[in-house]
């Protein structure tokens, strides 16, 4: 009588875990169709059984976790676990972590055909690997040690976005007239997807509608895909760099699940590594780091579930 839940910043999920760390009665939900986190709740008991009164919960959210506190960064809910042990008394044990720092457990069940090497390198470590995400936002966290489980969850998205030439710079102009924060996450999301779209040709798309346009062959779409691997391959550099991560650097979220074809396309894959590998200087570094592209459809359930098992 367990439940584990996603509260992404656009849809939540939410499972009951089942032996042999299974993964039942799995459903999905638009966030923006609720007031909170409690109505939420309640309305996957309700999907799924009225009965359901869940002893254990864990619960992976797209925010930084204060004192068993958060407040969702594109989202703007506020719980802790204090709160939903008040509303919910039938909750014994409640954990609540960084959607990342929940990914970055999930390697301790992903299977083989979970995931797609997208750069091979000779193994020095097994340990640490680091994980970047971009989704609603960007996350990024560490997995320091499987037993005990250590995970790092990070805010890193938010670091200030640096710019490297004028279009960047012009880029981060245009952020900030629409008062938007100058991060990393701005230039490396879903949302920012659509910036970057409307900052080359003066309109709005959502970044489904553009990745469809650029699976089309649509010249505009391509050109805003191509700088979102341009950038992914500098920032993955860089936490090459801040961490070290010769057990691997995972790419995750809803984004690059969404773009993964766009791996086996040579100019795309070409920028990637191209950036990836901008500072020559430190080649050998980068060269003895795999890199991995999770393709499991809920990693943070299943980093949730891991908690649960390893923590609860």
């Amino acid at each position: 009588m367990d439940l584990i839940g996603d509260i992404g910043g656009t849809n939540s999920r939410f499972s009951i875990p089942g032996k042999t760390n299974r993964l039942l009665k799995i459903k999905v939900y638009k966030n923006k169709n609720f007031k909170n986190i409690y109505q939420l709740i309640e309305r996957y008991i309700f999907d799924v059984d009225d009965d359901f009164l869940p002893e254990k919960v864990v619960l992976a959210v797209a925010g930084p976790v204060i004192k068993d506190s958060v407040e969702l960064t594109n989202l703007r809910w506020k719980f802790s676990a204090v709160s939903l042990k008040k509303k919910f008394t039938f909750i014994k044990k409640i954990c609540i972590v960084n959607d990342l720092q929940a990914l970055s457990a999930s390697v301790i069940f992903l299977k083989k055909k979970d995931i797609k090497l997208i750069k091979d390198s000779k193994k020095i470590k097994d340990l640490p690997k680091a994980f970047i995400a971009p989704g609603t936002g960007l996350g990024e966290a560490l997995l320091v040690s499987k037993k005990p489980l250590i995970t790092l969850p990070t805010e890193g998205g938010h670091i200030y976005f640096s710019p490297l030439n004028d279009e960047e710079y012009a880029y981060l102009k245009f952020l900030e007239k629409k008062k938007e924060e100058l991060s990393w996450e701005k230039a490396l999301s879903g949302i920012a997807i659509s910036y970057w779209y409307e900052f080359y040709y003066g309109e709005q798309l959502s970044p489904e509608n553009i990745t469809e346009l650029a699976f089309k062959g649509d010249k505009k779409a391509e050109k805003v895909i191509l700088k979102f691997f341009e950038l992914l391959g500098r920032k993955v550099s860089q936490i090459a760099f801040t961490s070290l991560p010769f057990g691997g650097i995972y790419l995750a979220g809803g984004v690059i699940q969404a773009l993964e074809p766009f791996f086996e396309k040579k100019e795309f894959k070409e920028l990637f590594f191209e950036n990836y590998y901008k500072n020559q200087k430190m080649k050998n570094v980068l060269e003895n780091i795999p890199i991995y592209l999770i393709k499991h459809p809920y990693p943070v359930l299943l980093g949730a579930l891991s908690i649960l098992r390893n923590q609860l």
